[in-house]
């Protein structure tokens, strides 16, 4: 009798399991992004229920880690070859005055030693006058943004006081933030890495990196 018990035991569990297993892997499924479709890890969680939004998934991650190698020659390949590449310190976009980069400037940044203007710093006004490999490690990757915990698509995930025009800059573009939350509930060290892409005969390009933080 015992030992029908046992039995009867095991099989039950094994059901439990069984089904709590096939209920796991449909909602991670369903919800985000095939851990097994994508190198590098995937994000915590995916601000998105759109299976198109695969494909830009890959697309930033891929950059992201161009840019944390300092291989700004693999990341020229990405850039719109028509629009550049627009940089953008603090979340408002402005064309007329934010820098633009070409493919070919973007390939020689790690070389390139001239100091470029590419806006004024938050809180002080003073100009923010580096080279663009300082840039890159000032406003594009001041965080490891190949491994962030959150990822969306087409959705300011956070923002200060700063004007969020990305959609009005670019109408025919999309975007994906690449989003660290802040460390505490008290804290304001949120960052996002911004990548937008535009369409050039039907593949996604790079147009612009905006970087966001808090501004009060």
């Amino acid at each position: 009798m015992k030992k029908q018990l046992a039995n009867l035991g095991c099989l039950l569990l094994g059901i439990v399991l069984g089904v709590g297993g096939c209920l796991l892997v449909s909602f991670l499924s369903g919800g985000s992004l095939s851990l097994s479709r994508r190198s590098a890890p995937e994000p915590v969680s995916v601000v998105s229920t759109d299976v198109k939004h695969e494909e830009l998934a890959k697309l930033s991650i891929a950059i992201a880690e161009r840019i944390a190698a300092g291989d700004y020659e693999s990341l020229s390949s990405y850039v719109h070859p028509v629009y550049g590449l627009v940089f953008v310190p603090y979340s408002t976009v402005n064309l007329g005055s934010n820098q633009c980069f070409t493919p070919q400037r973007v390939a020689i940044t790690g070389k390139d030693n001239s100091l470029y203007v590419w806006g004024v710093k938050y809180g002080s006004d003073e100009p923010i006058q580096l080279t663009a490999a300082a840039y890159f490690s000032e406003y594009v990757y001041d965080r490891d943004y190949a491994h962030a915990p959150v990822m969306g698509f087409n959705t300011v995930l956070r923002s200060g006081n700063a004007l969020e025009n990305v959609a009005a800059a670019f109408p025919d573009g999309q975007f994906v933030d690449l989003y660290f939350p802040s460390t505490s509930a008290e804290a304001n060290d949120w960052r996002i890495l911004r990548m937008v892409f535009e369409d050039c005969e039907g593949e996604m390009k790079l147009s612009a990196l905006i970087h966001g933080e808090y501004t009060d």
